[in-house]
């Protein structure tokens, strides 16, 4: 499997538009729609850009390393939270982590 492919099956299983990603890797539609066609292949930049918004390795977009994908289910109402989240100010992205990491440790101290 090419790059191309990667990047089509990960927005298709992770259920985005190519908007949607190009919004949450900070490029253009046009690019995410060449990238997926195979006319243009992306630079490190956009590459590092498209594997933080797929939460994947840069090695795995590449096809050198398989294991970073996992399939995870994940229900409709979660991924739409998520992607609203991705279009949070980068202050709200941290309350956000903050608010998880004390519900994280909130429930590790119950066990």
């Amino acid at each position: 499997m090419d790059i191309s492919e990667r990047i089509k099956n990960l927005r298709v299983n992770l259920k985005m538009t190519q908007t949607q990603l190009a919004k949450n890797a900070g490029l253009t539609s046009a690019a995410i729609s060449q990238f997926e066609a195979g006319t243009r292949k992306p630079s490190f930049d956009a590459l590092s850009k498209l594997a933080n918004a797929f939460n994947v390795s840069t090695d795995f977009l590449l096809g050198k390393k398989e294991e970073d994908q996992k399939e995870i289910q994940i229900a409709d109402e979660y991924i739409e939270m998520i992607r609203n989240i991705m279009n949070f100010s980068e202050e709200n992205k941290q309350l956000m982590f903050e608010f998880y990491e004390f519900v994280k440790n909130r429930n590790s101290k119950r066990d």
